[in-house]
């Protein structure tokens, strides 16, 4: 069976369009129901950067043709099924599922992309306009001359990588439909795209900036990375250095040295930066102080309680206190 060739506007119905001070627009489209079931969401923050939310399932097949006159740069983060990109001059670019690439594109940009019957397609794509991404994207080496290969071929990849499990949480904040329609909550959004955009430049940059050392280089980061992995996965585990250092595949006096070069941070310090940063999520549940400080590693409360109003400037148990649901 042929796709059938639509752009996004033929895509969707326009169900709600939300006016936020200072620019702020949201426009809430649904799939047609000819095409598929599902949701999309358009948010332009009227400060050169917009986010798009897209969750459907075609029922027929679909070749979805997008265009843009604006040039710039894309994040896209993708969470269902893999997705082809097919540009104007015929070459493709498949982005798989738990992937992210960022792309830039000319004020020329078009392509193609396929979309089969009965798969599931979650993104959340992040555009901002090309002066703008200049300046957010200085830690990536000859970022000016990455740029220029795009206007010239209206089109270029940057980087295609895993996402990770921090930029899954932050992604996890864009889920919530009802999140776009109340102007504090979006303001929260902004917070949390800001913090996914420069977390993802400066992933980006660590990953480009080494593409020309030397291999031994290369593996060390690559072990650092996986350091990083075990301590964002198991941080409520009693982990030792030397257990990462050897899950690393590391030396663990390169590991301790390097870690801290690469990350600013001291593996102890990350680990406790990610404990109390889950903590304070899970504070949020019907769960005690007590009860969250032994499922983020913390054995004593005290302790717990203690580094947390270090960190956020209230104690763990009057922070409960405070949430909307315990008033």
């Amino acid at each position: 069976m042929a796709y059938k060739s639509l752009n996004y506007k033929e895509l969707i119905n326009i169900i709600d369009k939300i006016e936020h001070p200072f620019a702020r627009e949201i426009y809430i489209g649904k799939i047609k129901k000819d095409f598929g079931d599902g949701i999309t969401i358009w948010y332009d923050m009227g400060n050169g950067i917009a986010v798009s939310a897209r969750n459907f399932i075609p029922k027929i097949d679909i070749l979805l043709v997008e265009e843009s006159n604006v040039p710039g740069a894309v994040f896209i983060f993708n969470l269902g099924s893999n997705i082809t990109y097919i540009f104007r001059d015929k070459k493709e670019h498949i982005l798989k599922k738990n992937s992210s690439l960022i792309g830039l594109a000319s004020n020329k940009f078009y392509t193609e992309t396929p979309l089969k019957k009965d798969e599931s397609y979650i993104t959340l794509t992040i555009g901002m306009k090309e002066e703008l991404f200049l300046k957010l994207a200085h830690p990536i080496e000859n970022i000016k001359e990455h740029m220029y290969k795009a206007l010239q071929n209206n089109y270029y990849i940057l980087q295609d990588t895993n996402i990770d499990v921090q930029q899954l949480e932050l992604i996890d904040y864009f889920k919530n439909n009802d999140s776009y329609k109340d102007v504090l909550k979006n303001i929260y959004l902004e917070s949390k795209t800001n913090d996914l955009i420069h977390y993802t430049i400066n992933k980006i940059s660590k990953l480009l900036n080494c593409s020309t050392s030397n291999h031994s280089d290369k593996n060390r980061i690559s072990c650092l990375e996986r350091a990083k992995e075990i301590i964002m996965q198991e941080y409520h585990i009693n982990l030792s250095i030397k257990e990462i250092a050897y899950r690393s595949a590391i030396n663990e006096c390169y590991l301790k040295k390097d870690f801290k070069k690469y990350y600013g941070m001291t593996i102890l310090e990350m680990l406790q930066k990610r404990r109390l940063e889950v903590a304070k999520q899970l504070l949020q549940d019907n769960l005690s102080v007590k009860e969250v400080a032994l499922k983020v590693g913390y054995k004593h409360i005290g302790n717990f309680s203690k580094l947390f109003c270090e960190t956020f400037g209230i104690t763990p148990s009057v922070y409960k206190k405070q949430l909307p649901k315990n008033q």
